[in-house]
């Protein structure tokens, strides 16, 4: 992706079990007033063929190294937000964009996942339940979905595990914003984001359950544009970047786990937007 130095740039790190498609209708909402930055952890999306992590300290330094220069607000949602945590933190202070956080309680307020007692899909749904994310029972029933399924669950679940210890007592120099869907029920004292940050922590909430950028792209395009504005200027403003977009806005997302008898997809024509497009794959957290 060529980037225009002269606009701003957002970062977007999805899910688990998702590809960088998955904010596809996000990007579309934002237009072409900033530069948009997808990234995409190996194993998933166009990275597909590359074997996954499930070590927080190897998925960092490849997640930096996306960045490619000045980034002015990181948009992480659900693993993502604690990816984007350390991925910030590992910036010196003056580099370090404004972390906006959705849909995941504080890291510092998160039980652990028992990782070592999933062992089956069965197991692996229970724990990415247990966790926030959501897998449909078809996936359960069906031998081809719960082959591919498993696989990558399983090792999502050790990188979720992996940022948690991680990023238990991180503190980043930067502002945070934290935006928590209305009908999440998983999300618990998401105040307490405060504890991650020596700047100043917002929550702000928008109409949807987990996957903020799937159930409302325009609550979630509304408030990269407002965090973009916050950052540019003292007063607010930002050439190129306005507050438009409504909250309400709602599809399914782009995940990476395939339907029975196809591959994961990577993104079409390089434009960052693809992954496979399977209304039953599980949604991740």
């Amino acid at each position: 992706m060529t980037r225009n130095s002269a606009r701003p740039t957002v970062a977007l790190i999805p899910p688990s079990c998702c590809g960088a498609g998955y904010f596809r209708r996000v990007r579309r909402l934002l237009g072409g007033r900033i530069d948009v930055l997808p990234v995409e952890l190996p194993g998933h999306g166009r990275r597909y063929r590359e074997e996954r992590l499930t070590d927080a300290a190897l998925a960092v330094p490849d997640v930096v190294a996306q960045l490619r220069g000045p980034v002015d607000v990181l948009y992480g949602e659900s693993l993502g937000a604690y990816i984007g945590l350390l991925a910030v933190a590992a910036l010196a202070p003056a580099r370090q964009p404004l972390l906006i956080a959705a849909s995941n309680s504080p890291p510092s307020t998160h039980p652990d996942i028992t990782v070592e007692d999933v062992s089956s899909l069965e197991s692996a749904a229970a724990a990415l339940t247990a966790a926030g994310g959501e897998i449909p029972e078809e996936i359960l029933t069906e031998p081809a979905l719960a082959r591919s399924a498993y696989p990558l669950i399983r090792d999502d679940l050790c990188l979720s595990q992996s940022f948690i210890e991680a990023t238990r007592t991180t503190t980043v120099a930067t502002d945070i914003v934290v935006l928590g869907g209305t009908d999440d029920a998983s999300l618990v004292r998401l105040d307490a984001w405060a504890a991650h940050t020596t700047g100043s922590c917002e929550v702000v909430q928008l109409p949807g359950r987990h996957l903020l950028s799937a159930e409302n792209p325009a609550g979630v395009a509304a408030a990269i544009l407002r965090s973009l504005a916050r950052k540019c200027t003292p007063e607010g403003t930002c050439d190129g970047v306005g507050h438009g977009t409504s909250a309400g806005d709602r599809q399914s997302p782009d995940v990476d786990l395939p339907a029975a008898g196809r591959r994961p997809t990577g993104d079409r024509g390089g434009t960052g937007e693809g992954g496979g497009t399977v209304p039953s794959a599980p949604r991740g957290r």
